[in-house]
């Protein structure tokens, strides 16, 4: 009974905001996990804060606004098109995140003092919808230790051997298209094996891609469980391909960079995606991978057909040195630049407002 009325008045809310949007506002603080998180944040006196994603912003800018401290926007991907491919989201939480976002990065007695993202294409476009200037800092991991598998193992053109392995790796979500990963490898050369490991967000997915893969592609789709995220790397430098194919079903999995992808080229693979921007410029920045014209099965499957030996050799080698580049030292680096600018500043701490 309060679980249904909570829910009736949540939907209520969302319905009503899109006519009169100063009810979003009134919904965000009487929130009760927004007023404990303001009040905490309050209470800190800290002289920056990080506010991580959409919904940190507005409490993060009024204490600000109290106190003087300086606000790092983190907006990781594009708020308003999270779940654009459900309805329900385009039509009742988008208009609330957007209507937020547009009171939140307003100019005010109290800026936005610097703002995170993801890649070049999010970046831009905050920048033209809310006027944000985002540094870019990527999810890439953490070297790993120097007698590791990843930092040990050898680019080889394994083209040219019986098997060649793919590796995908991440949440079991239907909507990253991991069906057509398996529908490409059926036709794709019988020398392709494809690997998953997959964190179970939905057991029974995994069940329906273990049969399709036993319909489609018998013998050749495996299943491996989940390693701790530290041991990722490591795992993944056996296999030869990262597969990063992820089907562009909302605008955020079109422009994503995934940590996946990132702890592949960690890994010394490398990748095979699909025509998604930001993946698309460091592949052919940095010469790690190959790119299907499309995110269509019967291409990637064509791409993949077509990669020698000496092309998966050199890829691997370019992965083996991009990653000296493409790693948590330097994007973290980034970050503390941001911070010591921001803290170090004559005008450290603004003058709160009266």
């Amino acid at each position: 009974m309060g679980i249904s009325f909570a829910l009736g008045r949540l939907f209520g809310i969302l319905l009503f905001g899109r006519l009169w949007p100063r009810i979003y506002d009134f919904w965000f603080w009487h929130t009760a996990r927004y007023q404990q998180a303001f009040a905490y944040a309050l209470a800190s006196g800290a002289d920056a804060i990080h506010a991580n994603d959409w919904h940190a912003l507005p409490i993060a800018i009024e204490v600000a606004r109290r106190t003087g401290a300086r606000v790092v926007f983190h907006a990781h991907e594009f708020a308003p098109l999270e779940r654009e491919d459900s309805i329900v989201w385009r039509l009742l939480v988008a208009p609330a995140i957007r209507s937020i976002l547009r009171k939140y990065t307003a100019p005010t007695a109290v800026p936005i003092d610097a703002s995170i993202t993801v890649c070049a294409p999010i970046a831009e476009r905050y920048h033209r919808e809310y006027g944000l200037d985002p540094i870019v800092i990527y999810n890439a991991p953490k070297r790993p230790p120097e007698h590791s598998q990843a930092l040990t193992v050898q680019a080889k053109g394994s083209a040219t051997e019986a098997k060649l392995h793919l590796i995908h790796h991440g949440y079991a979500q239907r909507n990253r298209g991991l069906d057509k990963l398996i529908e490409a490898l059926a036709l794709a050369d019988a020398r392709f094996v494809l690997h998953f490991m997959l964190v179970p967000a939905d057991k029974g997915f995994i069940d329906d891609l273990k049969a399709l893969g036993d319909r489609i592609a018998p013998g050749r789709v495996m299943f491996h469980d989940p390693v701790a995220p530290d041991a990722i790397v490591d795992f993944v430098a056996q296999f030869d391909i990262g597969f990063c194919v992820i089907q562009p079903t909302n605008y955020n999995n079109l422009m994503m960079l995934p940590n996946k992808f990132f702890e592949y080229i960690m890994a010394g693979l490398a990748v095979c995606i699909g025509p998604s921007p930001a993946m698309v410029d460091i592949v052919q920045t940095y010469g790690v991978g190959c790119i299907a014209p499309t995110f269509d099965p019967p291409a990637v499957a064509v791409t993949l057909n077509a990669l020698t030996a000496e092309q998966l050799f050199t890829m691997r080698q370019s992965a083996q040195q991009a990653r000296e580049v493409l790693n948590a030292d330097v994007e973290m680096g980034k970050l503390v630049t941001l911070y010591q600018r921001l803290l170090n500043s004559p005008d450290t701490i603004r003058n709160a407002a009266v």
